[in-house]
């Protein structure tokens, strides 16, 4: 246990620090020395209502603006390494989030993810604009399972949920600074204003960029990198302490060269088909980082960038209905840009792809909350969301293969309405009983004169479904600080159309069961929380590049279908342990099975039985931290950590192929000194010390893939 000097010196050493976060950080930390290591309560709104992560009756990862910094995290990719049962990566630029194996492949605008991804409570529909950067963030709520009845449609995988510092009551700032390999640098900026007593601003924004990731063989052109802005500002009117209005501009620019794959001979041997689209029972090769990050055959030269742009404004009011129930409004609109080339190696020969297109979107949330303590406590509201989206796209083979133009012109518009409630009734001091429910119409049509044919003949296509989805659930306090769970619930996601025809597939829907336990233990040194659950998953929509006719691409199309049921079970457990107040373990363990029950995905093949896509039967997360406080009331945190991730596949159902990704780690390690006065610190690091290369997406011939190792240094100071 550290003397009562140390813990003193901690203690003057926050009331130093102005970040009034920080301070809290640092009085928690001071308080924790005191009393050998007790672990901070973390408040979050994952129902809608702020109540502590430790009574929240759901499988829940919260990570806090502090701990993505530590771990260098800068966009909804690197969520894979801190959540168990997650795994995000991208796909020509577009953000594909799997949570417990449930995952959407298609990200072209006819598509929606299968995770409701929300900022300060704004869902953000498109899987483009769900790519920028973090940006002053106080921290990120991952909700794993079904969120059929708060957070509604598309929403079968579960919900991110990104919540940004607010405006406060003091003059204060940051800024923070990274450079690396890759030539990667990383700038971001923070200044919070309080103008008088109604009025508080607060400003933030930040630069990231890197060069490329890729060998380029025997390229001369750009290849996918990476040159990120993004600005935020917020303005807070606070009228009274039950009346707020908080008004929300932010802008991120996305931006550097288009995304490049590399090829499938890069990781697998086998026999190519479809004219290499794919290789028939392809077998794993490690033949080395180095040639797995290489472009092994020549782009189109024909330029290569991205210049995605995302512009939004938000507003949120809150008030006080006295004591019936306290009021929320909340709107939001988004607009975004796409202007994109990517190269590759599609189809078996160089071809370049150009994206070009905007979208539109609207949002309203009205919702009511119960006011004061009480044994019933419900919220209830209703839900609007308007997206229109134009694109014009085409994928243009070049020499030496057959010359070929895919052009696509879509218009779609998708509408949805919902009405929600939820009641929770408390039966004594000790149980907790829950009923949700939401009813959902979605409206989705769509035109497009070209559908990959200059000639056309096109589509009109027009989809609509109505669902009802529930939730049931039930919370036990064993102890003040241990509380058991369970619940059924569902979760629907909206059917659609197809690009090349319009034939459209069913909404794919879920039902889950879900025990858990939470609590904190060993005198509050130990958080800790536990779920097993089970999925019945009907009418699954499977996503793969479709070519009819001939196989060189002259009639090819993104094709999603309704697969036929499965089943998903598994176990997550998570938790941080303070063995002292100068040594913290944080650990986390998922596992889970996921299987087709039966399902031909063609005419020849059988998959029935085996694993679904993006669902490693293990994943697992352990790191060790260790502060040395000098003598000064400096300190030097060090910490390694590592991952471990099971085998998974990605597959191209219409062909029948299926890629399996090996088994593998992959480790970090940084050490930060943080000055006596809490003011200013440096950091070194290095992540994915083993240079593992990992699968991400698959498009015919080739396989988007993770970051190599990097390495860097990241310096701050706060005023």
């Amino acid at each position: 246990m550290p003397s009562q000097t140390v813990a003193n010196r901690r203690l003057r050493a926050a009331l130093a620090r102005p970040h009034h976060a920080l301070i809290l950080a640092s009085l928690c930390a001071a308080t924790a020395a005191a009393q050998d290591g007790p672990i901070q309560e973390v408040i979050v709104t994952a129902q809608k209502t702020a109540q502590p992560a430790s009574k929240t009756p759901l499988a829940l990862s919260v990570l806090g603006g502090d701990d993505l910094r530590q771990s260098g995290a800068t966009n909804a990719v690197a969520l894979t390494e801190l959540a168990p049962n997650v795994q995000i990566t991208t796909d020509t630029g577009m953000l594909q989030v799997a949570i417990r194996g449930v995952v959407s492949l298609d990200t072209t605008e006819k598509g929606d993810s299968s995770t409701a991804f929300n900022v300060d409570g704004a869902y953000v529909g498109r899987t483009e604009a769900q790519l920028g950067s973090f940006l002053d963030l106080d921290r990120i709520e991952v909700l794993r399972g079904p969120q059929g009845t708060l957070y509604g449609r598309n929403a079968t995988a579960g919900a991110i949920n990104l919540i940004t510092n607010k405006p406060g009551k003091k003059l204060e700032g940051r800024v923070d600074v990274e450079i690396g390999d890759y030539a990667s640098r990383h700038v971001e900026g923070v200044v919070n204003i309080p103008v008088n007593d109604t009025l508080a601003l607060r400003a933030a924004a930040l630069a990231v960029s890197h060069k490329t990731y890729l060998n380029p063989g025997p390229n001369t052109i750009g290849l996918d990198d990476r040159d990120d802005k993004a600005g935020r500002l917020h303005a807070l009117f606070t009228f009274s302490p039950r009346t707020s209005w908080l008004l929300t501009a932010e802008r991120s620019n996305t931006g550097g060269n288009g995304a490049s794959t590399v090829p499938l001979t890069n990781f697998f041997i086998g026999t190519p088909i479809s004219s290499g689209n794919n290789l028939a029972n392809p077998v794993y090769v490690d033949r080395g980082a180095t040639t797995q990050l290489t472009a092994a055959a020549r782009y189109a030269d024909v330029g290569s960038h991205r210049d995605n742009v995302a512009t939004s404004l938000r507003s949120e009011f809150k008030t006080s209905l006295g004591n019936l129930a306290d009021l929320t409004y909340q709107f939001a609109r988004l607009n975004a840009s796409v202007d994109q080339l990517n190269n590759g190696i599609y189809f078996g020969f160089p071809m370049y792809n150009t994206i070009n297109g905007n979208s539109s979107q609207r949002t309203h949330e009205i919702r009511l909350n119960s006011a004061g303590e009480q044994a019933l406590s419900w919220v209830a509201g209703v839900y609007h969301f308007d997206e229109r989206i134009f694109r014009l796209s085409t994928y243009n083979t070049v020499t030496p293969g057959p010359l070929i133009t895919l052009p696509f012109s879509p218009n779609i518009d998708n509408r949805s309405k919902a009405a929600f409630g939820q009641l929770t009734y408390r039966v004594g001091e000790q149980l907790r009983l829950t009923l949700g429910a939401r009813t959902t119409r979605d409206e989705k049509s769509g035109h497009d004169p070209l559908s990959g044919s200059p000639t056309g003949p096109g589509y009109n296509a027009h989809v609509d479904s109505s669902k009802s989805n529930f939730r049931l659930a039930a919370d036990y306090d064993l102890a003040p600080a241990v509380m058991v769970y369970g619940s059924v619930s569902t979760g629907y996601k909206a059917g659609g159309f197809n690009d090349t025809t319009g034939s459209p597939y069913k909404p794919e829907n879920i039902k889950s069961l879900e025990a858990g336990i939470k609590g904190r233990f060993w005198g509050n040194k130990l958080r800790l929380s536990a779920a097993a659950f089970h999925y019945d998953y009907k009418d699954m929509q499977l996503t793969s590049v479709v070519c009819t006719g001939t196989s060189t691409a002259s009639n090819c199309g993104v094709l999603t279908t309704n697969a036929s049921n499965s089943t998903i079970q598994g176990v997550e457990v998570e938790g941080h342990l303070n063995v002292t107040a100068d040594d913290r373990i944080n650990f986390s363990l998922g596992t889970s099975d996921g299987k087709f029950k039966k399902y031909r995905p063609n005419t020849t093949d059988d998959w029935s039985g085996q694993r679904i896509d993006r669902a490693p039967a293990y994943n697992a997360t352990l790191s060790y931290v260790r502060t040395f406080v000098l003598p000064s009331g400096a300190t030097v945190q060090g910490r390694v950590g590592t991952r471990l991730n099971g085998a998974y596949f990605i597959s191209d159902s219409s062909n029948g192929v299926r890629y399996r990704q090996p088994s593998y780690r992959k480790s970090d390690i940084g050490v930060t000194y943080t000055s006596p006065t809490q003011s200013h610190y440096l950091q070194a690091y290095v992540r994915n010390i083993e240079n593992s290369i990992t699968l991400d997406s698959l498009v015919p011939s080739g396989f988007g893939i993770g970051a190599p190792r990097t390495f860097g240094l990241r310096a701050g100071t706060q005023f």
